[in-house]
């Protein structure tokens, strides 16, 4: 398998290399975290804590696999690599420009100015507007998206959207997930 031969090329004593056989849900791990990374962002830039941003990317990860799950990745990636391992890197790195647009959000500025001053893309403000788009056409539960939606375009503040996920339904936690396959 040439993914097999990749791995035991580029492994070494410092970088370790693992094979995953769902190339889609590798993608997409790598794209929905960054709808995540800029919630993270305000979370951060709020000063919400510890574990108000612990709460949110942990359920930022069921998000994920629900979207993910719809356009056709398997559930296990998002458990990986390029799921959670992405999602924790991005979600707590001041580096990522994603991270950066919610730490902006959080202190006030509007779009326009935290993308002048941004060096690079933050994609997770396209990634964002395909998601909530698909999640709206389809029903699909994805309600960080949605307040991260909301707030990049102005519709809401961060203190509204923190209130509007808590003000959520009560459920339990893992209702809306099979892992029975």
């Amino acid at each position: 398998m040439a993914a097999e031969r990749v791995q035991e090329i580029f492994s070494s004593d410092t970088f370790r290399v693992y094979v995953n056989p769902d190339p889609l849900g590798t993608e997409l791990g790598g794209t929905l975290k960054n709808i995540m990374a800029i919630a993270a962002g305000v979370c951060d830039g709020m000063q919400l804590g510890t574990n108000a941003k612990a709460g949110l990317l942990t359920r930022a990860l069921p998000e994920m696999i629900r979207m993910g799950a719809f356009l056709g990745a398997q559930a296990e990636t998002f458990f990986g690599l390029s799921g959670m391992g992405d999602l924790i890197a991005t979600c707590d790195s001041p580096l990522s420009r994603n991270y950066q647009v919610g730490f902006g959000l959080a202190h006030g500025k509007t779009i326009e100015q935290i993308l002048a001053d941004l060096e690079g893309t933050a994609e997770g403000l396209n990634t964002t507007n395909v998601v909530a788009a698909i999640a709206k056409k389809e029903s699909i539960p994805m309600p960080i998206t949605r307040q991260v939606f909301l707030l990049t375009k102005g519709k809401t503040t961060p203190i509204q959207s923190v209130q509007n996920l808590m003000d959520r339904d009560l459920k339990w936690e893992f209702e809306d997930l099979d892992f029975s396959s």
